[in-house]
């Protein structure tokens, strides 16, 4: 079983370093057994799927439009096509209606993608774990950007909610995760994962940085198991599904 990291650099970073970025944030993946999600720019899925770095490249979005005659969108063929792994929805800087969340669960189902779909309190992310995405990302607002507390008594409440759902979607917590000792304490609360973006590239060598975040994700959730917390599902095994439903 592995947990899971994610970093997503927004469009606050060129390819020239995006890539590097990958490719030190795949060697710490491998090195620690952490499942890596890279989420950039839709222009970028292909070329940071090409360096085969050991990431899963999630899309930052993608449009509900299937094959046909329109322009400047983003199909989920398109995304499948480019080598993304999975597309990021609802997150708080491009919230999404509830009509519109399914429509796009729906199309990337279709073709096989997996889907992290944020939530900005317990209630939604149990709301949208019933929808069956491959992933929940709790991300309170007000924390994201920030250096926040590693005291989060919401990480097993919200987890344990997510679980009952019943249908099988992994709990990841991020949201001001400033430094990797937060990173470990929420691992430890028995979540499936965790990210920072603003932690990496705020440091003075981000990939240093990525590269400790992602050990100290490992150890939590080593902490974790030491302490009879089981995870609900691995991202492999969503992967292996994701893959099914791209054959078929």
């Amino acid at each position: 079983m592995a947990p899971c990291f994610e970093i997503g650099p927004k469009n606050l970073l060129r390819r020239s370093q995006i890539e590097p970025l990958a490719v030190a944030a795949g060697r710490a993946g491998a090195e620690h057994g952490v499942t890596v999600l890279l989420t950039v720019p839709t222009a970028l899925v292909a070329p940071v799927h090409d360096l085969d770095a050991g990431v899963r490249v999630l899309a930052q979005g993608m449009d509900v439009v299937g094959l046909g005659p329109s322009m400047n969108r983003v199909t989920a063929e398109a995304l499948a096509d480019a080598g993304a792994w999975g597309v990021m929805l609802n997150h708080d800087a491009d919230p999404l209606d509830d009509d519109l969340l399914e429509s796009a669960l729906e199309r990337a189902a279709e073709v096989g993608l997996a889907t992290v779909v944020c939530a900005g309190s317990t209630a939604d992310a149990v709301r949208f774990a019933v929808l069956g995405p491959t992933a929940v990302l709790l991300e309170p607002p007000d924390l994201i950007g920030t250096a926040a507390s590693d005291v989060r008594p919401w990480v097993p409440v919200s987890t344990a909610a997510i679980r009952r759902t019943g249908a099988h979607v992994l709990a990841l917590h991020a949201g001001g995760i400033s430094t990797p000792e937060v990173a470990r304490s929420v691992m430890a609360c028995g979540a499936d994962g965790t990210g920072s973006t603003s932690g990496v590239l705020s440091a003075r060598d981000p990939q240093r940085a990525a590269r400790a975040f992602i050990a100290a994700t490992r150890a939590g959730w080593d902490d974790a198991r030491r302490r009879g917390i089981a995870p609900v599902e691995s991202i492999a095994k969503n992967e292996d599904n994701n893959e099914s439903r791209r054959s078929s």
